[in-house]
């Protein structure tokens, strides 16, 4: 129960705001719309029970290369889970929205071989994403410690009631002194559903974040006002790394 909290307690920070005016806060916090700069899909793989981590490692050089090739401004990230037997792992595909190509991604992993390799299932949505980060300085990790929230909007609040808070969220990180940044992401603008990802540069950092909320006064009362706004339905967390 306590990890699971610890998942959730750096989005509950979000809406921590007091909800005495809520008629009229939501009213003008639907006029806030997320910044989508890019476009993501994602494919769930599992390696056959011959192969290992070498024949993926094996597998990415190749694959990186034509991907610089056919899409230029690209970002794919590898994506594994937590567990000591790592069959399963993901790779995400991030573009701007000009250039995003699901196609051109699958003929590369196609042609490059992935399915000597492993067998990936396509997801079916496309997410629409949105960076959030500190005084708006980007960061990039090339090995991180990722977090996907699942959640959904209440009825009567969105977006716009996240944003409202975020400044406030982003400085009590800053004191933190941990290097973090964040995904909103939605399939459109219209959807009561959106994913919340966590990005940190290491499980210590994780770890320093998630201990300093659960030591904060106030940690149930942000508790209580998160489940005011949405709900989250699962959670899962992976160690992740940018190949390009």
């Amino acid at each position: 129960m306590f990890k699971n909290l610890n998942s959730l307690l750096i989005l509950f920070i979000l809406v921590s705001c007091s909800l005495e005016n809520d008629e009229i806060n939501n009213k003008s916090s639907s006029l806030i719309k997320p910044n989508f700069s890019s476009s993501q899909s994602r494919y769930d793989c599992v390696l056959y029970k011959d192969k290992s981590l070498n024949s993926l490692e094996a597998f990415i050089p190749n694959f990186v290369n034509k991907a610089k090739d056919l899409l230029p401004s690209a970002t794919l990230e590898f994506l594994f889970n937590q567990e000591k037997n790592i069959d399963n792992f993901s790779i995400l595909y991030l573009d701007n929205q000009e250039n995003f190509n699901v196609s051109t991604l699958a003929q590369i992993l196609s042609e490059e071989g992935i399915d000597d390799v492993a067998s990936c299932q396509l997801r079916d949505e496309i997410m629409l994403s949105s960076d959030i980060f500190i005084d708006n300085i980007s960061i990039n990790f090339t090995s991180f410690e990722v977090e996907f929230l699942n959640c959904e909007f209440n009825e009567g609040f969105n977006f716009g009631t996240f944003a409202i808070e975020i400044d406030t969220f982003l400085n009590l990180v800053r004191k933190k002194d941990v290097k973090y940044f964040a995904k909103f992401q939605q399939i459109n603008n219209e959807s009561n559903n959106f994913t919340w990802i966590n990005y940190l540069s290491s499980a210590e950092e994780k770890d320093t974040l998630y201990e300093g909320w659960l030591e904060e006064e106030d940690s149930i009362k942000i508790q209580e006002s998160f489940n005011a706004q949405s709900l989250c339905k699962s959670s899962a967390s992976y160690k992740g790394y940018k190949v390009l």
